[in-house]
């Protein structure tokens, strides 16, 4: 290899650690927006809407849900992504529901166990509403998780209005995310993935 050929290599390699070191503190700077623009929960009267959708992951996203059903008295829920053997009845008993919520759980709320993922979630979600010719609807999931769903659902359903209740889970520390391996692993998972949603990778 030549002097000429050695200088190209070194300078190519020299672009090269800068790009990545560019990439790295632009996807942190990214991370770090994305934490502290997470969406909250809405306060104040909440805009009607036709169907509710709660995504599976966690008993305060499913608490929240109903609550919303009640508040609403009027309105179907869509539980997405429902685990085998799952029911309402076994429902019933894991949330401790009262008999008003029961009520509601059998009269007004639909489960899906084919979703596993957020796109699924949104195929089901839209084939439930349409069966019921519903034009808007409420989605119910994880405030980390929220702005990718939202970008999945509205690609899916177009023609719907969405509208967000984010659910803020009781250990996730947003002030000092960053001190937290888990929540580190967690948010950066889900940041790349909101991402690779945001490009349709």
């Amino acid at each position: 290899m030549t002097a000429i050929d050695h200088a190209i290599s070194r300078r190519t390699a020299k672009y090269l650690a800068l790009y990545l070191v560019l990439a790295f503190a632009s996807f942190i700077a990214g991370l770090q927006h994305f934490v502290l623009t997470l969406p909250q929960t809405p306060q104040g009267k909440l805009q009607f809407t036709d169907g509710i959708v709660v995504m599976t992951g966690g008993q305060q996203r499913l608490d929240d849900g109903l609550r919303l059903l009640t508040d609403q008295k009027r309105g179907k829920m869509l539980i997405s992504g429902v685990g085998e053997g799952v029911s309402r009845a076994v429902l019933v008993q894991e949330l401790g529901l009262d008999d008003r919520a029961a009520e509601l759980l059998f009269c007004c709320v639909e489960l899906d166990f084919e979703a596993n993922n957020t796109r699924g979630n949104a195929i089901a979600a839209r084939a439930w509403a349409l069966r019921h010719s519903m034009y808007s609807l409420r989605l119910v999931t994880a405030s980390y998780h929220m702005p990718r769903a939202l970008l999945v659902f509205a690609r899916e359903m177009p023609e719907f209005d969405l509208y967000q209740w984010p659910v803020t889970p009781a250990d996730l520390n947003i002030s000092g995310w960053w001190r937290d391996r888990a929540m580190i692993r967690l948010l950066t998972r889900e940041y790349a993935k909101y991402l690779a949603e945001t490009i349709r990778i």
